[in-house]
């Protein structure tokens, strides 16, 4: 197993998730035009993806957990399949769910995020998201 550097693995992910994003696009469209993408199917496909990936790490076998997975995939899609590792159908679910949101947007959707009510209680050193935006500026 080859342990990648902490500062790089987000790289890495981005990395995997959009060129998985690449394909949906081709797939889809690079607006996601196609109609049976038109109904929450991207986020429907996302779900089934990551209940999965759920299913698996909590010890249900690959099968079993493909066939309950497959149950929450859209009724009008087939090739709902198990990409094998977590970190493969984690990144099959996120380019999912970022193709819906991409959607959404485009659809014209408010992408206004409201705040917390009450501060977030962790124990480790905590940043808000304000306070993280002003650091990148």
């Amino acid at each position: 197993m080859t342990t990648i550097e902490q500062a790089n693995a987000g790289d890495e992910a981005d990395i995997l998730i959009n060129t998985e994003v690449d394909i949906q696009d081709r797939m889809w469209g690079d607006a996601n035009e196609r109609a049976d993408s038109t109904n929450n199917q991207l986020l429907l496909a996302g779900i089934a993806q990551l209940t999965l990936t759920r299913l698996k790490l909590y010890g249900n076998s690959p099968a079993c957990s493909t066939d309950l997975a497959r149950l929450q995939y859209p009724d009008d899609w087939d090739g709902f399949r198990d990409y094998g590792s977590t970190v493969a159908n984690l990144v099959v679910a996120a380019a999912f769910i970022r193709s819906e949101i991409k959607r959404r947007i485009l659809l014209g959707e408010d992408t206004t995020r409201s705040k917390r009510d009450k501060p977030y209680k962790t124990a480790t050193p905590y940043v808000s998201s304000e306070q993280a935006a002003a650091e990148l500026l």
